[in-house]
C-alpha cells in the first residue's frame, strides 16, 4: 500500500495542515473574541452616555 517513505510523507502533510489549521483557528479567535469586547465596551458608553 505505501511505502515508509510515502507514509511519513502523509504523516508530515497532515500534521502540517492540522497546525496551519490550529493557527489560523486560534487567529480567528482572537479577532473575533477583541471585535466581540470593542462591541460591548462602545455599547457601554453609548448606552451610558444617554443616562440622565
Amino acid at each position: 500500500m505505501f511505502s515508509a517513505v510515502g507514509g511519513a510523507h502523509l504523516l508530515i502533510l497532515l500534521l502540517t495542515w492540522g497546525l496551519g489549521l490550529v493557527v489560523v483557528g486560534a487567529a480567528l479567535y482572537v479577532v473575533v473574541r477583541l471585535a466581540v469586547l470593542h462591541a460591548l465596551k462602545a455599547h457601554t458608553r453609548w448606552i451610558d452616555g444617554g443616562k440622565p
